[in-house]
């Protein structure tokens, strides 16, 4: 009986002692700083074997954007180091980022290790905002909105020029502020044609900057409507093969009369009934879907037309989801 827990205990003691690599690195996480988003950058990560077996690198799994090579041999001796250089392309990105690396090795106690890095991604000229909203334009007022150019080399930005081609109600005058510029754009809703109610329109500045000698932006409006619809949005949900009805108040701002001129769907399943041609401050009539309309989905619009020549005709979404 002695005999065989002696055999036990020495079988424990060799299993202990069996020789095991271990996979180590003189720091895990790096910070690039600020770099430019047209320059890539690298870092080379220190991996040591700090058991008393053979290291293997199995694998090193990247995220977006990331590549990797292993300087020397994959197979790491014991006490003996390599490097893993990691290589980040930051094309197209912009702000704070953070990635990781996952190193998979043949380490019994850490089989995945991860590797983190950071940076700050500038370009040579930053702007606050690509897109400009303009929403709720008075027709017979103007609204302005603002972006930065901020400069990320530390030297000034210079804009030779700036146009906005077929928008004569728009206007952008750059003002320089430190390094930066401001862009102030104006929209002027008297000079928006009458029947014209939202739009898109595209800033193009020009800087003498070599790497950003073009930004474009795009200013996006939407006029004030002087008539207002309860609901603004018609949706209807609901098996095929029955009639659905939503009933439709119109109202006018400015609490002044008005006339329906007519009313059309741009689908024939969908009708406008029940409407009147008088004049009137509140106007109601009912959008009614026909029991025709087979299972699937509606994506259409009414038409109101209006004597109003400050509101020549309102767009009421109709959306109809039929199962």
């Amino acid at each position: 009986m002695l005999a065989h827990c002696g055999i036990f205990l020495i079988s424990a003691v060799c299993l202990a002692q069996a020789p095991t690599p271990a996979i180590s690195f003189e720091k895990k996480h790096h910070n690039f700083g600020k770099i430019f988003q047209d320059k890539k950058v690298s870092y080379k990560y220190k991996v040591k074997n700090s058991g008393s077996a053979p290291l293997h690198i199995i694998d090193v799994l990247t995220s977006c954007g990331c590549t990797y090579t292993v300087t020397g041999q994959r197979q790491i001796p014991p006490g003996e180091s390599t490097f893993i250089e990691v290589q980040f392309d930051p094309t197209g990105i912009i702000g704070a980022i953070h990635k990781s690396v996952e190193v998979i090795s043949n380490d019994p106690s850490s089989p995945n290790t991860q590797l983190t890095f950071e940076a700050g991604v500038i370009r040579e000229i930053m702007p606050s905002t690509t897109v400009v909203f303009f929403n709720g334009i008075s027709r017979s007022a103007s609204d302005s909105s603002n972006i930065r150019l901020e400069s990320g080399n530390e030297q000034p930005v210079v804009v030779t020029d700036v146009k906005i081609q077929g928008a004569p109600y728009l206007s952008c005058n750059p003002q320089s502020d430190g390094n930066d510029v401001i862009l102030n754009i104006a929209i002027d809703g008297r000079l928006i044609p009458k029947q014209s109610f939202h739009g898109t329109d595209i800033l193009t500045v020009r800087t003498t900057n070599m790497k950003v000698p073009l930004l474009h932006f795009t200013v996006q409006w939407h006029v004030e409507s002087l008539i207002a619809a309860t609901p603004d949005r018609i949706t209807w949900t609901g098996a095929p093969g029955k009639e659905f009805r939503t009933t439709l108040s119109l109202r006018h701002t400015k609490g002044k009369p008005f006339r329906i001129l007519d009313a059309k769907s741009s689908s024939f399943l969908i009708k406008a009934v029940g409407f009147s041609k008088d004049s009137a401050l509140e106007q109601k009539f009912d959008v009614v879907l026909s029991p025709k309309a087979k299972a699937g989905a509606l994506h259409e619009k009414l038409t109101i037309k209006f004597n109003d020549p400050d509101l020549p005709r309102l767009e009421i979404g109709i959306v109809a989801i039929l199962r």
